[in-house]
Protein backbone atom coordinates (compact mmCIF):
# COMPACT_ATOMS: atom_id res chain seq x y z
CA UNK A 1 0.00 0.00 0.00
CA UNK A 2 1.31 3.14 -1.16
CA UNK A 3 1.60 5.64 1.54
CA UNK A 4 -1.46 8.11 2.19
CA UNK A 5 -0.60 11.77 2.09
CA UNK A 6 -1.14 13.71 5.66
CA UNK A 7 -4.79 15.30 5.96
CA UNK A 8 -4.42 19.33 5.37
CA UNK A 9 -6.34 20.01 8.66
CA UNK A 10 -8.31 17.99 11.47
CA UNK A 11 -12.73 18.58 11.79
CA UNK A 12 -12.98 20.69 14.68
CA UNK A 13 -14.80 18.09 17.41
CA UNK A 14 -11.51 16.15 16.30
CA UNK A 15 -8.86 18.76 17.01
CA UNK A 16 -10.46 19.54 20.69
CA UNK A 17 -10.46 15.74 21.26
CA UNK A 18 -6.44 15.82 20.38
CA UNK A 19 -5.92 18.86 22.41
CA UNK A 20 -7.69 17.38 25.84
CA UNK A 21 -7.14 13.71 25.39
CA UNK A 22 -3.52 13.90 23.91
CA UNK A 23 -1.61 17.59 23.82
CA UNK A 24 -2.90 17.98 27.72
CA UNK A 25 -1.09 14.69 28.69
CA UNK A 26 1.94 14.41 26.37
CA UNK A 27 4.15 16.24 28.68
CA UNK A 28 3.21 13.49 31.19
CA UNK A 29 4.13 10.86 29.41
CA UNK A 30 7.23 12.03 28.04
CA UNK A 31 8.06 12.35 32.13
CA UNK A 32 7.00 8.86 32.89
CA UNK A 33 9.05 7.31 29.61
CA UNK A 34 11.98 9.54 30.51
CA UNK A 35 12.08 8.36 34.33
CA UNK A 36 11.56 4.55 33.30
CA UNK A 37 14.34 5.02 30.21
CA UNK A 38 16.51 7.02 32.58
CA UNK A 39 17.11 9.87 29.71
CA UNK A 40 15.21 12.88 28.62
CA UNK A 41 12.66 11.63 26.00
CA UNK A 42 10.10 13.85 23.74
CA UNK A 43 6.84 12.42 21.68
CA UNK A 44 6.71 13.62 18.54
CA UNK A 45 3.35 12.40 16.81
CA UNK A 46 1.71 13.52 14.15
CA UNK A 47 -2.24 13.66 14.09
CA UNK A 48 -2.48 14.75 10.61
CA UNK A 49 -0.52 11.74 9.55
CA UNK A 50 -2.22 9.55 11.62
CA UNK A 51 -6.02 10.36 10.57
CA UNK A 52 -5.99 9.30 6.80
CA UNK A 53 -5.61 5.85 8.16
CA UNK A 54 -8.44 6.09 10.78
CA UNK A 55 -11.08 3.62 10.22
CA UNK A 56 -14.20 2.84 12.03
CA UNK A 57 -15.73 5.49 14.45
CA UNK A 58 -13.14 5.20 17.32
CA UNK A 59 -10.47 6.31 15.00
CA UNK A 60 -11.79 8.72 13.80
CA UNK A 61 -13.60 10.81 16.59
CA UNK A 62 -11.37 9.92 19.68
CA UNK A 63 -7.60 10.44 17.70
CA UNK A 64 -6.48 12.12 20.84
CA UNK A 65 -7.39 9.27 23.08
CA UNK A 66 -5.96 6.94 20.25
CA UNK A 67 -2.71 8.04 20.67
CA UNK A 68 -2.94 8.59 24.15
CA UNK A 69 -3.30 4.80 24.53
CA UNK A 70 -0.22 3.95 21.91
CA UNK A 71 1.77 6.33 24.16
CA UNK A 72 0.46 5.04 28.09
CA UNK A 73 1.10 1.16 26.25
CA UNK A 74 4.67 2.22 25.18
CA UNK A 75 5.55 3.82 28.37
CA UNK A 76 4.31 0.35 30.08
CA UNK A 77 6.19 -1.36 27.69
CA UNK A 78 9.58 0.56 28.26
CA UNK A 79 9.34 -0.06 31.54
CA UNK A 80 9.09 -3.44 31.53
CA UNK A 81 12.00 -3.43 28.82
CA UNK A 82 13.91 -1.38 31.14
CA UNK A 83 13.10 -3.88 34.17
CA UNK A 84 14.50 -6.96 31.89
CA UNK A 85 17.56 -5.64 30.79
CA UNK A 86 18.85 -3.44 33.09
CA UNK A 87 21.06 -0.72 33.03
CA UNK A 88 23.32 -2.04 30.03
CA UNK A 89 19.82 -2.61 28.12
CA UNK A 90 19.18 0.96 28.66
CA UNK A 91 22.23 2.42 27.62
CA UNK A 92 22.32 0.53 24.08
CA UNK A 93 18.50 1.53 23.42
CA UNK A 94 19.46 5.17 24.43
CA UNK A 95 22.27 5.27 22.16
CA UNK A 96 20.75 3.48 19.26
CA UNK A 97 17.55 5.68 19.47
CA UNK A 98 19.71 9.21 19.67
CA UNK A 99 17.71 11.43 19.57
CA UNK A 100 15.64 10.19 22.27
CA UNK A 101 12.49 10.86 20.69
CA UNK A 102 9.10 8.37 20.43
CA UNK A 103 7.12 9.07 17.28
CA UNK A 104 5.09 7.23 14.99
CA UNK A 105 4.66 6.68 11.69
CA UNK A 106 2.46 4.29 8.87
CA UNK A 107 4.39 0.84 8.25
CA UNK A 108 4.26 0.88 4.37
CA UNK A 109 6.79 -1.75 3.59
CA UNK A 110 5.30 -4.48 1.11
CA UNK A 111 4.98 -6.62 4.37
CA UNK A 112 3.82 -4.47 7.09
CA UNK A 113 3.35 -5.67 10.62
CA UNK A 114 0.37 -7.54 11.53
CA UNK A 115 -1.08 -4.79 13.89
CA UNK A 116 1.94 -2.67 15.28
CA UNK A 117 5.43 -2.90 16.00
CA UNK A 118 8.32 -0.68 16.52
CA UNK A 119 11.62 0.41 14.33
CA UNK A 120 14.55 2.53 15.44
CA UNK A 121 14.90 5.50 12.25
CA UNK A 122 17.18 8.35 12.32
CA UNK A 123 17.94 8.40 15.82
CA UNK A 124 14.34 8.12 16.60
CA UNK A 125 11.96 4.98 18.03
CA UNK A 126 9.22 4.61 15.78
CA UNK A 127 6.16 2.92 16.54
CA UNK A 128 4.86 1.31 13.35
CA UNK A 129 1.14 0.38 12.70
CA UNK A 130 -0.83 -1.44 9.85
CA UNK A 131 -2.24 1.06 7.25
CA UNK A 132 -5.51 -1.11 7.93
CA UNK A 133 -4.96 -1.60 11.45
CA UNK A 134 -4.13 1.58 13.38
CA UNK A 135 -5.16 1.78 16.50
CA UNK A 136 -5.58 -1.97 16.88
CA UNK A 137 -3.57 -3.90 19.54
CA UNK A 138 -1.75 -1.07 20.75
CA UNK A 139 -0.17 -2.64 24.01
CA UNK A 140 1.81 -5.22 20.85
CA UNK A 141 3.45 -2.16 19.42
CA UNK A 142 7.03 -1.61 21.59
CA UNK A 143 7.21 -5.13 23.71
CA UNK A 144 10.42 -5.99 24.87
CA UNK A 145 10.72 -8.58 21.88
CA UNK A 146 9.98 -5.69 19.26
CA UNK A 147 12.52 -3.19 20.85
CA UNK A 148 15.11 -6.26 21.49
CA UNK A 149 14.15 -7.10 17.48
CA UNK A 150 14.43 -2.90 16.45
CA UNK A 151 17.64 -2.74 18.24
CA UNK A 152 18.89 -6.39 16.11
CA UNK A 153 18.03 -4.82 13.20
CA UNK A 154 20.18 -1.36 13.66
CA UNK A 155 22.69 -1.93 11.00
CA UNK A 156 26.35 -0.75 11.91
CA UNK A 157 28.32 2.45 10.84
CA UNK A 158 29.45 1.43 6.93
CA UNK A 159 32.53 -0.12 6.75
CA UNK A 160 32.67 -0.80 10.16
CA UNK A 161 33.42 -4.68 11.29
CA UNK A 162 30.28 -6.11 13.05
CA UNK A 163 28.82 -5.14 16.27
CA UNK A 164 27.46 -7.61 18.38
CA UNK A 165 23.87 -7.16 18.43
CA UNK A 166 21.74 -6.43 21.41
CA UNK A 167 20.66 -9.77 21.30
CA UNK A 168 24.23 -11.29 21.50
CA UNK A 169 25.43 -8.65 23.77
CA UNK A 170 22.23 -9.53 26.16
CA UNK A 171 23.46 -13.18 26.08
CA UNK A 172 26.76 -12.72 27.01
CA UNK A 173 25.31 -10.43 30.00
CA UNK A 174 23.56 -12.33 31.49
CA UNK A 175 24.28 -15.95 30.99
CA UNK A 176 27.60 -16.53 30.13
CA UNK A 177 29.62 -13.11 32.80
CA UNK A 178 27.82 -14.40 36.04
CA UNK A 179 28.76 -17.82 35.22
CA UNK A 180 32.02 -18.28 34.21
CA UNK A 181 34.13 -17.15 36.86
CA UNK A 182 32.90 -20.31 38.94
CA UNK A 183 34.02 -22.08 35.40
CA UNK A 184 37.35 -20.65 35.77
CA UNK A 185 37.95 -21.24 39.05
CA UNK A 186 37.20 -25.21 38.78
CA UNK A 187 39.07 -25.84 36.47
CA UNK A 188 41.78 -23.68 37.67
CA UNK A 189 41.00 -25.56 41.03
CA UNK A 190 41.87 -29.20 38.65
CA UNK A 191 45.31 -28.00 37.35
CA UNK A 192 46.60 -26.96 40.92
CA UNK A 193 46.18 -23.16 39.94
CA UNK A 194 44.47 -20.40 41.08
CA UNK A 195 41.60 -19.10 39.27
CA UNK A 196 43.61 -15.61 37.66
CA UNK A 197 46.38 -18.42 36.48
CA UNK A 198 43.85 -19.60 33.92
CA UNK A 199 42.89 -17.06 30.88
CA UNK A 200 39.58 -18.06 29.26
CA UNK A 201 38.74 -16.59 25.62
CA UNK A 202 35.67 -16.63 24.11
CA UNK A 203 36.14 -14.63 21.18
CA UNK A 204 32.90 -13.35 20.45
CA UNK A 205 33.61 -10.89 18.52
CA UNK A 206 35.28 -13.31 15.82
CA UNK A 207 32.62 -16.08 16.89
CA UNK A 208 29.89 -13.22 15.91
CA UNK A 209 31.36 -12.45 12.76
CA UNK A 210 30.86 -15.63 11.33
CA UNK A 211 28.14 -16.31 12.40
CA UNK A 212 26.87 -13.65 11.43
CA UNK A 213 27.88 -14.27 7.99
CA UNK A 214 26.27 -17.83 7.87
CA UNK A 215 23.30 -16.36 9.10
CA UNK A 216 22.68 -14.84 5.80
CA UNK A 217 24.00 -17.61 3.61
CA UNK A 218 21.04 -19.09 1.78
CA UNK A 219 20.22 -22.31 3.25
CA UNK A 220 22.47 -21.96 6.10
CA UNK A 221 20.75 -24.30 9.12
CA UNK A 222 21.83 -21.92 12.20
CA UNK A 223 19.26 -21.56 14.76
CA UNK A 224 17.02 -18.71 14.30
CA UNK A 225 17.81 -18.16 17.82
CA UNK A 226 21.86 -17.97 17.75
CA UNK A 227 22.67 -14.34 18.78
CA UNK A 228 20.22 -15.48 22.10
CA UNK A 229 22.95 -18.73 22.02
CA UNK A 230 26.27 -16.42 21.53
CA UNK A 231 26.97 -16.59 25.45
CA UNK A 232 25.48 -19.90 27.22
CA UNK A 233 26.64 -21.67 24.32
CA UNK A 234 30.55 -20.35 25.07
CA UNK A 235 29.71 -21.11 28.75
CA UNK A 236 29.05 -24.38 27.87
CA UNK A 237 32.30 -25.04 25.43
CA UNK A 238 34.24 -24.21 28.21
CA UNK A 239 31.91 -26.21 30.81
CA UNK A 240 33.12 -29.29 28.88
CA UNK A 241 36.45 -28.59 29.59
CA UNK A 242 35.88 -28.51 33.27
CA UNK A 243 33.80 -31.41 33.55
CA UNK A 244 36.17 -33.31 31.18
CA UNK A 245 39.43 -32.00 33.97
CA UNK A 246 36.76 -33.47 36.69
CA UNK A 247 35.77 -36.67 34.98
CA UNK A 248 39.50 -37.81 34.52
CA UNK A 249 40.33 -36.43 38.25
CA UNK A 250 43.01 -33.78 37.20
CA UNK A 251 42.75 -32.68 40.87
CA UNK A 252 44.61 -35.58 41.97
CA UNK A 253 46.83 -36.72 39.44
CA UNK A 254 49.67 -34.32 39.66
CA UNK A 255 51.57 -36.60 36.30
CA UNK A 256 48.05 -35.23 34.27
CA UNK A 257 48.39 -31.64 35.91
CA UNK A 258 52.31 -31.74 34.89
CA UNK A 259 51.01 -32.93 31.15
CA UNK A 260 48.47 -29.93 30.85
CA UNK A 261 50.44 -27.20 31.99
CA UNK A 262 53.65 -28.49 29.95
CA UNK A 263 51.74 -28.76 26.46
CA UNK A 264 49.14 -25.44 27.41
CA UNK A 265 52.57 -23.39 28.90
CA UNK A 266 50.20 -19.80 28.02
CA UNK A 267 47.72 -21.14 30.34
CA UNK A 268 44.92 -19.79 27.98
CA UNK A 269 41.57 -22.08 27.12
CA UNK A 270 40.65 -20.54 24.00
CA UNK A 271 37.17 -20.50 22.03
CA UNK A 272 37.29 -20.48 18.15
CA UNK A 273 35.42 -21.68 15.18
CA UNK A 274 37.94 -22.95 12.35
CA UNK A 275 36.82 -24.33 8.59
CA UNK A 276 37.79 -27.73 9.55
CA UNK A 277 38.51 -30.02 12.50
CA UNK A 278 41.47 -32.27 13.00
CA UNK A 279 39.91 -35.64 14.12
CA UNK A 280 36.55 -34.95 16.01
CA UNK A 281 32.88 -34.91 14.23
CA UNK A 282 31.17 -31.52 15.86
CA UNK A 283 34.04 -30.78 18.54
CA UNK A 284 37.30 -31.02 19.82
CA UNK A 285 40.26 -29.57 21.83
CA UNK A 286 43.73 -29.24 20.12
CA UNK A 287 47.08 -27.91 21.77
CA UNK A 288 48.50 -24.95 19.60
CA UNK A 289 51.54 -22.55 20.29
CA UNK A 290 50.89 -23.67 23.71
CA UNK A 291 47.27 -22.64 24.04
CA UNK A 292 44.05 -25.32 24.59
CA UNK A 293 41.97 -24.13 21.73
CA UNK A 294 37.93 -25.64 21.62
CA UNK A 295 36.98 -25.90 18.24
CA UNK A 296 34.17 -26.35 15.98
CA UNK A 297 32.87 -25.42 12.65
CA UNK A 298 30.44 -23.04 11.76
CA UNK A 299 28.01 -26.13 10.64
CA UNK A 300 28.29 -28.19 13.85
CA UNK A 301 28.24 -24.90 16.12
CA UNK A 302 26.53 -25.42 19.24
CA UNK A 303 26.03 -29.54 18.33
CA UNK A 304 27.44 -32.31 21.15
CA UNK A 305 29.32 -29.54 23.06
CA UNK A 306 29.54 -31.85 26.14
CA UNK A 307 31.79 -34.10 24.13
CA UNK A 308 34.37 -31.24 22.84
CA UNK A 309 37.12 -32.03 25.58
CA UNK A 310 36.62 -35.72 24.83
CA UNK A 311 39.92 -35.86 24.15
CA UNK A 312 41.95 -33.43 26.30
CA UNK A 313 44.35 -36.81 27.58
CA UNK A 314 44.89 -37.45 23.94
CA UNK A 315 45.98 -34.03 23.08
CA UNK A 316 48.39 -32.89 25.69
Amino acid sequence: MSRLPPADKLPLALRKNVRDKWEDKKADFEKKISDSLGAAWTIDINPLVLYPYAEGAYAKDNLGMLIQSYANSAWAQLSGFAKQYGADGLGDLNAAAAEHVLTMDVDDRATPVKYCGCTIRDGKLVILFNPKALGTADSEAVTPANVLKALNEVPAAEGAAPELSFGAKTSVRQKYEPKIGDVQAKIAEQLGKQAGDITLVPNFDAVYATLLAESQRPGNKLNKKWEDQLGPFALAYFESVRNQLIGKKFASDEMLQEGFNEAVDKSTIELRIVDKLKYAKYCEVVVEDGKLYVQTTVEQYGIAIPDAAAKIVDQL
